[in-house]
């Protein structure tokens, strides 16, 4: 929030273009094209990664239902549906054991 509330211009600036840039990114996702939002290996991943990795590509139906959690800014619905994707695809992406800590409870 800090770059949307912030009075220099160029910043202002800068956060209005990643906004106009990350709807167009979920815009294409849902219709099933993934792409990665900025340079490898910086940027901005698709929500479930598919942009990386083609096959954890979720299905049509839930990546209807984040973005319109995204665009109507509810940011807890959303913010789990990231934390689903992010469970359901790292034991494809690894087979180590990975703890995620942080969050609210």
């Amino acid at each position: 929030m800090y770059g949307l509330l912030c009075r220099n211009s160029r910043k202002r600036g800068e956060i209005i273009s990643y906004t106009k840039k990350r709807k167009r990114q979920l815009r294409l996702w849902v219709e099933g094209k993934s792409i990665h939002l900025g340079k490898l290996p910086d940027g901005t991943c698709c929500p479930d990664f598919s942009c990386c990795e083609p096959e954890l590509q979720s299905p049509k139906e839930e990546r209807e239902l984040f973005q319109e959690l995204y665009l109507a800014n509810k940011h807890n619905e959303y913010e789990r549906m990231l934390m689903m994707f992010l469970g359901r695809d790292l034991p494809l992406m690894t087979d180590k054991k990975v703890y995620i800590a942080g969050g609210k409870p």
